[in-house]
């Protein structure tokens, strides 16, 4: 803490989200800390912080976890833990390397607070982490970006990353998640069009073609909660490489499972390109056979209405790509007379139909 009672925190328009900030003289740019208040409260990369800024923090509920991105972040960590009465937590790589242990080593894909950890490569420090919060479209970055000049982002000096390339490479994690804010622990954070100046930096480099990406390094996820014969491993593609108004993914179909529900789009027209394997492809017009090299076209609308499902004895992979990437469309289940609105919106009964009036006080 410091003798200056001069209050830092500041509230941003981020729903939940303080921030506080040090003049750096020699680098001629503020360092940031952050606190998120939620059902679990995080506090990221502290810099020293007023008591007048301590009570604040109290007063909004406190924090239970001081998050330390990268080893060379862990600045007053400890005291404002001690002064909150916070555990500390690290990425697993970096946890060693900071001046005492930490209460949690943190993995990629793990929960914190209201955020996701986002494990990068090839930075300053082998362990460097965002943190990814969807419900503000916000990343929140130590030092992998740095805020420079304002409006604009670089990384920091080749010569300071473990391996530059990777680095770059690593950052497209980011990029995939197209968030509106990000919040940087050096320099000026950028609000509403932070995806822009990810895509403006990465693209800018020559030691790298950030749009393209080898089936070798793809991330296979899998949903641990798919019911009964639902299933598959899914590797995104397109949000990886930069695509804006195609998406495309590789979907890897195990025997006996079933991608999807039966569906089809208002809006988007798909293709699939079976790349190895076979599977039966489920219509409204019956079911078909696919197998290696087949290209399948579903147009938008009711005819376009389709499922796959692996039959056989081994695996099949299916190139899946799709129009619309912005996610503005409207998905029908004729099933269950389901509708989704919108990528990740409410999913809806399409029947029975509702009168216009319905439900209105007047009508």
């Amino acid at each position: 803490m410091t003798s200056d009672q001069q209050p830092l925190l500041q509230r941003t328009s981020l729903e939940g989200i303080w921030m506080w900030s040090r003049w750096q003289h020699e680098r001629s740019m503020n360092f940031n800390s952050f606190y998120l208040r939620g059902e679990e409260s995080i506090v990221v990369d502290p810099l020293a912080i007023e008591e007048v800024d301590l009570a604040a923090i109290r007063s909004l509920g406190g924090a239970q976890w001081i998050v330390i991105t990268n080893r060379d972040h862990e600045r007053q960590s400890r005291a404002v833990a001690a002064a909150l009465g916070a555990r500390i937590a690290a990425p697993a790589l970096d946890a060693p390397l900071l001046s005492a242990p930490v209460d949690r080593k943190l993995h990629d894909g793990e929960r914190v607070g209201r955020a996701r950890v986002v494990s990068l490569e090839g930075q300053k420090s082998p362990g460097e982490a965002a943190l990814h919060v969807p419900d503000v479209s916000a990343v929140i970055l130590g030092d992998a970006l740095l805020g420079d000049p304002p409006g604009a982002l670089r990384m920091l000096p080749d010569e300071k990353l473990g391996d530059s390339t990777r680095a770059a490479l690593s950052l497209r994690s980011v990029w995939a998640l197209r968030p509106r804010n990000l919040l940087v622990g050096d320099g000026a954070c950028i609000f509403g069009n932070a995806t822009e100046a990810i895509r403006a930096y990465l693209e800018s480099r020559r030691d790298v073609y950030v749009n393209r990406i080898n089936i070798d390094h793809l991330t296979w996820e899998e949903p641990h909660d798919e019911p009964g014969r639902f299933g598959g491993a899914c590797a995104e593609i397109g949000r990886l490489v930069g695509a804006q108004t195609l998406g495309y993914r590789l979907v890897r179909l195990p025997a006996g499972k079933t991608w999807v529900p039966l569906h089809w789009h208002q809006e988007d027209e798909e293709l699939y390109f079976v790349v190895d394997g076979e599977a039966t492809l489920r219509t409204t017009r019956g079911e078909y056979a696919v197998r290696r090299g087949d290209f399948i076209a579903f147009p938008a609308g009711p005819g376009g209405a389709h499922q796959l499902r692996n039959d056989g004895e081994h695996f099949c992979t299916i190139l899946m790509l799709a129009g619309n990437a912005g996610g503005g469309d409207v998905c029908c289940y004729p099933d269950s007379h389901k509708v989704l609105v919108g990528a990740g919106g409410p999913m809806l009964r399409s029947e029975p139909t509702l009168d216009y009036y319905d439900g209105e006080p007047e009508a």
